[in-house]
């Protein structure tokens, strides 16, 4: 960006305030004054404890907050670098924060700590979410000592799930990235990552940050930067990853803008991945992710409704992909009454499905595809339903594969109007 007139007068005199730096810790916010204290504290400890001798600044942009969220981010456990257990930094840790606007936008908050991390110079620096609930020193170190000790220049987190949760990242944009962009990174879209200052520099001077996939999910643009770019990339485990404090995802919405920023990556960087094959495992630190058996989905009924919805709308496309026995018991569960329907704490199902390892759901033909030399027919490598859509999509013209998105974009908005429940 050749420009940095959108930042106010405020911040960039707050900035210089602050001098150069070793680490910076961006902590984007949006009516967080009940969770924001505690990650700043588990942001301070981490660095008591292991990053003693840098020079840290903690930016807070907030998206226009209503209940204190800067002033408590300001003014929470003011104690002279001191922490609970006599632990002290060398080095001032400073506090910086600004509202950008009156609306939460994830975009113009991550531009802004890229732009803070390029103005002050900063070796390493991390996004670290404002909703995390019960954030720890530990998290905040996992994410920034790769950075700053390893010298990776981009840190992707794992986290400890329940099974319910993170099936969209887990069940398709996983399987996706690995299969185009050639590495085994779990969470590209993410709250919580790391990078280098050098990628920050570099992110920040692309003229891509009004594009609409850039603003809603500029965490994913920056990891497949990274990736396509030959910055050293790894994941680091963070720990058990919690529900959001605030608010709740409309999940159609949150298809919607993971998959059109996906594709709007997949075209940006189409010569790095067209004719590449396979793909390579990344360093990880610590387990490289987990599974827990236990609990059950957060809305059960809005669930099942929606799975009711589509087997019924979706009835003749099933009919043609699915052996008939799966596709009787899918209709036999979607005429269950919802008051009867359970959610299984184990899989022992036989419509259960393992995405991305090519045991999936049972299709009856072979997929026939388009390539450079002609029509192909194929066995299914993966029968999982995103191995799939990235055989066809990959067998498309360019042209074809514009419109591909398209369509699905207008797909996404026209289910969002249908199945709001």
């Amino acid at each position: 960006m050749a420009e940095d007139s959108f930042l106010g007068d405020d911040f960039i005199r707050q900035l210089m305030s602050v001098g150069e730096v070793d680490l910076l810790v961006g902590i984007p916010s949006y009516n967080n004054a009940v969770t924001i204290a505690q990650t700043v504290r588990a942001i301070e400890e981490s660095v008591r404890q292991n990053f003693v001798r840098d020079r840290v600044a903690i930016v807070n942009v907030d998206g226009g907050s209503t209940d204190n969220t800067t002033e408590v981010f300001l003014e929470s456990d003011r104690r002279k670098g001191f922490d609970r257990r006599g632990l002290t930094s060398l080095r001032t840790i400073d506090r910086v924060s600004w509202q950008y606007g009156k609306t939460p936008s994830l975009g113009m908050a991550v531009r802004t700590i890229v732009a803070a991390a390029d103005l002050l110079q900063a070796r390493s620096c991390a996004v670290v979410s404002s909703t995390t609930i019960d954030l720890t020193a530990s998290w905040v170190t996992n994410l920034l000592r790769p950075v700053h000790k390893e010298k990776f220049e981009y840190v992707a987190p794992l986290y400890a799930r329940n099974r319910y949760e993170g099936l969209l990242s887990r069940n398709l944009l996983y399987p996706i990235v690995r299969a185009i962009f050639g590495l085994r990174m779990r969470e590209v879209y993410s709250d919580d990552w790391a990078f280098s200052g050098r990628l920050a520099a570099q992110c920040w001077d692309q003229d891509v940050w009004a594009e609409d996939p850039v603003r809603v999910r500029p965490e994913a643009w920056m990891a497949i930067t990274a990736m396509c770019s030959g910055y050293r990339c790894c994941q680091s485990f963070l720990g058990q990853k919690g529900a959001p404090t605030v608010g709740g995802v409309d999940t159609v919405e949150a298809i919607r803008q993971t998959v059109g920023n996906l594709f709007w990556c997949m075209e940006r960087y189409q010569e790095h991945w067209l004719d590449r094959g396979g793909s390579q495992p990344v360093p990880t630190f610590g387990p490289e992710h987990e599974i827990l058996n236990n609990g059950t989905p957060s809305n059960p009924e809005k669930i099942f409704e929606l799975f009711r919805t589509g087997v019924a709308e979706l009835e003749s496309v099933l009919a043609s992909i699915l052996a008939p026995e799966t596709h009787r018991q899918l209709n036999g569960i979607a005429s269950q009454d919802a008051e009867k329907f359970r959610f299984r704490t184990r899989r022992n199902s036989g419509l259960d499905a393992s995405y991305g390892c090519g045991r999936c759901m049972n299709l009856r033909r072979p997929i026939t595809t388009r390539s450079s030399t002609g029509i192909t027919s194929c066995k299914p490598w993966c029968r999982c339903t995103a191995a799939v859509s990235i055989r066809i999509f990959c067998s498309m013209p360019i042209r074809r594969r514009k419109k591909w998105r398209r369509t699905l974009n207008s797909f996404a908005w026209s289910l969002s109007a249908k199945s709001r429940i």
